[in-house]
């Protein structure tokens, strides 16, 4: 399951890189939800990865992006936001970590 972290993350990383050629702000968010669609094929193709607790996290990042790419969020605010997000997977509303409620 490490791999398909792997792939998205290299998908994640060949967006950021490909928005460097680019100076329009539209073609950013393009980029951004061309990732989004990418990473959505990739957990699709592996039938034990929860899609969508994995989606929910993406789309949430994905959102972030957008919104500092836009030039709406700042880009400290953004990092927040992200580091946020990173807290929410690793401290129980993600998927890998937490504590697992007691039946």
């Amino acid at each position: 399951m490490n791999q398909i972290w792997l792939q998205i993350f290299a998908v994640m990383i060949g967006g950021s890189v490909l928005k460097y050629v680019f100076a329009n702000q539209l073609i950013w968010v393009v980029i951004d939800f061309v990732v989004l669609g990418v990473a959505f094929v990739l957990l699709k193709r592996h039938p034990y990865v929860d899609v969508k607790k994995s989606m929910s996290y993406l789309g949430a990042l994905t959102a972030v992006s957008v919104l500092v790419d836009l030039g709406i969020v700042g880009g400290e605010v953004g990092n927040i936001a992200v580091l946020g997000l990173l807290a929410w997977m690793i401290f129980g509303g993600g998927f890998g970590g937490g504590r697992r409620p007691r039946r």
